[in-house]
């Protein structure tokens, strides 16, 4: 509804400026000489309604084309040059053309072309902004206390559940930390993560790689520059020369996220929530982040069961996006749910 108002409102300004673009140049005096006609309102007329043809074929009103910075200026400015051309090529057949002023029609080409940038520019960046301040909005809008107890009823089903598993899975907790410090490295691994609010924690999961692997991926990154591609894209690498036989296991069956549950137990995460990342990813959610920073990270989540790493980092930042907006406690059960389904498929884990 809103994207449809704007397109309705940039429409009638772009029909306005057609015919007011025409009557600008006599304010300054580039009116036709003696003998030629200063405005042609047939003209003005006939240009003002082939516009409206012409700018939705050149997708002026295109989605996902309209805040492009090239196509700001390349297609008002191609769509205007067809709709002139078009003028000319009718006082040609009309045999008028000798009674155009050239002076006027230049201005008039020249000063709606100019306008019809800068308006395109002016408005969508009045349009962004006024979204980032709906998003903002929105998160902070509804009853303060339906809210409050939705969270603390979010809270407290994640503490119980983490409780829970964290006594039923004692033993395999036991196994698996001694069959990672086989190789004489520590069972835990703890990395920085961005939570709730920005504040920063350490997300724990089971060592799945080599002990140096730090420097194991400083050496893989500057002698491969595939490799170096793909972690500066992805965050990831698929082909991880620093996972460990063990790891590998463990991460494609999901159980080197277990620790994490003694990150619900501390109020770093949630057992559903958008997907933890590190500080340098979060410039790459852009004005998303209020949501991804309004919510706990999840151990598992939208990106989880839709994908995992097989999923481009776009599509992840949507999927959080998405989460944030409608979350419930149905939805959370429903992805528990496919969890269990897409852990035991292991599918997009490596």
């Amino acid at each position: 509804m809103r994207i449809a108002i704007e397109l309705g409102f940039v429409r009638i300004v772009d029909i306005a400026l057609v015919v007011s673009g025409a009557f600008l140049p006599i304010r300054f005096g580039a009116g036709g000489a003696q003998g030629t006609i200063a405005v042609d309102g047939m003209l003005v007329a006939f240009a003002a309604t082939f516009a409206m043809s012409v700018f939705p074929a050149c997708k002026l009103y295109t989605l996902g084309r309209m805040r492009v910075a090239a196509r700001i200026i390349g297609r008002p400015v191609l769509a205007w040059g067809v709709v002139q051309a078009c003028c000319i090529a009718l006082l040609s057949l009309l045999h008028r053309a000798h009674l155009l002023s050239t002076l006027w029609f230049t201005y008039w080409t020249l000063t709606t072309g100019v306008a019809l940038v800068l308006f395109r520019a002016c408005a969508f960046a009045a349009f962004d902004a006024l979204e980032r301040v709906g998003r903002r909005m929105r998160l902070g809008v509804g009853d303060a206390r339906a809210r409050r107890r939705a969270n603390l009823g979010k809270r407290a089903f994640d503490v119980s559940v983490a409780a829970l598993l964290l006594v039923a899975l004692a033993p395999l907790f036991a196994f698996v930390a001694l069959a990672v410090k086989a190789d004489g490295g520590p069972a835990l691994y703890g990395h920085e993560r961005v939570g709730r609010y920005g504040r920063r924690f350490r997300c724990l999961k089971f060592r799945t790689m080599v002990p140096d692997a730090d420097a194991v991926l400083k050496a893989v990154l500057e002698r491969d520059p595939d490799a170096r591609a793909e972690w500066a894209r992805e965050f990831k690498l698929k082909r991880d020369v620093r996972v460990t036989a063990i790891g590998r296991f463990l991460r494609r069956s999901s159980l080197d996220e277990l620790p994490q549950l003694f990150n619900v137990m501390r109020g770093d995460m949630s057992l559903v929530g958008p997907r933890p990342i590190v500080a340098s990813e979060l410039p790459r959610y852009g004005a998303d982040a209020v949501y991804y920073l309004a919510s706990r990270p999840g151990i598992t989540g939208l990106w989880q069961v839709s994908g995992r790493n097989d999923v481009g980092y776009a599509a992840r930042v949507a999927l959080d996006v998405a989460y944030v907006r409608t979350r419930s406690m149905r939805r959370d059960l429903v992805i528990l749910l496919k969890t269990v389904k897409v852990v035991l498929r292991g599918s997009g884990a490596y």
